[in-house]
């Protein structure tokens, strides 16, 4: 029977995904033929829209088919008309129909740190681009060594990107784990925490850098019953028992209007206010755990 369910859960996400793309691709196009900025603002509208159809039609099927126990908590001071930069802990890919279900037309849509290559995934890739999610490219130290014109092209990448994001609100969002939760994750990078992996801050101290007016930052901690947690697992309904701790919490003025790049303090004390964030979120995971 899971497995039927796992079945039915994939062809809704296929289904329902291509269904809202044909609408998003084709105000993704007009909005690109039609460059003055009153049109640019309303097909943006309709494009934010059209995302927050395809989550909640994401939700009915997940609730038709896995009637899921989400307990959330957090949610009381939490309003659509603010910017956020947001961070979560990662183990499933479940995680983002978990957070998007959650937040859907209750703050403003998350727009989740993509990796520049995705944007060449078929039809989803467009569909991202078209939602306006963040693609970033980062450059290694090697890569900068060899070639110092790259180096600052990340952040002017960033700026053009998130330049459009003060028109209207947003909620930036990033897995600052930079992947997956596992226990052979967790043992090859030494993280200091049992049920996390360490933290990284390059793409919130990016974020903090080029988008000034985000003065608030949330904080979900996700933890699921079930110790199985691939995506075939999610569809199956596996997955269907999880809390979320949702807090908001007031970026400190010591880490407002700095440069990332330049200020080897900022980073420091950046480093250290996430790290604490992630000790609190580790205390949380080991009381649901009890």
């Amino acid at each position: 029977m899971e497995n039927i369910k796992g079945v039915l859960g994939f062809l809704a996400v296929v289904i329902n995904t291509l269904f809202w793309c044909l609408f998003l691709l084709t105000i993704a196009i007009f909005k690109l033929l039609i460059p003055t900025e009153s049109w640019k603002r309303l097909c943006t509208k309709l494009i934010i829209n059209i995302g927050e159809c395809w989550i909640y039609c994401n939700g009915l099927w997940i609730q038709a088919l896995h009637r899921p126990r989400w307990n959330v908590e957090g949610f009381e001071e939490l309003d659509s008309s603010n910017w956020y930069l947001a961070v979560a802990n990662h183990q499933s890919w479940a995680d983002i129909f978990v957070l998007q279900g959650i937040t859907n037309r209750k703050i403003p849509m998350l727009k989740f740190f993509m990796k520049h290559v995705l944007i060449w995934v078929p039809v989803i890739g467009l569909a991202w681009w078209a939602l306006d999610m963040p693609f970033l490219k980062r450059y290694t130290k090697e890569e900068i060594q060899k070639n110092p014109e790259l180096r600052g092209k990340d952040i002017k990448a960033m700026e053009k990107s998130f330049e459009r994001y003060s028109r209207y609100p947003v909620s930036i969002f990033s897995f600052a784990e930079g992947t997956r939760f596992t226990k052979e994750k967790k043992d090859n990078q030494l993280s200091q925490f049992e049920y996390l992996l360490n933290p990284k801050i390059g793409g919130i101290g990016l974020t903090l850098t080029t988008m000034p007016y985000i003065k608030l930052l949330l904080d979900f901690t996700i933890h699921y019953e079930d110790e199985k947690r691939s995506f075939w697992d999610f569809l199956c309904g596996r997955m269907s028992k999880a809390d979320v701790r949702v807090r908001q919490i007031n970026i400190p003025d010591n880490l407002l209007s700095k440069n990332y790049e330049d200020d080897p303090i900022f980073r420091e004390n950046l480093k250290e206010w996430v790290y604490d964030i992630w000790s609190d979120k580790e205390k949380y995971l080991e009381e649901v755990r009890k």
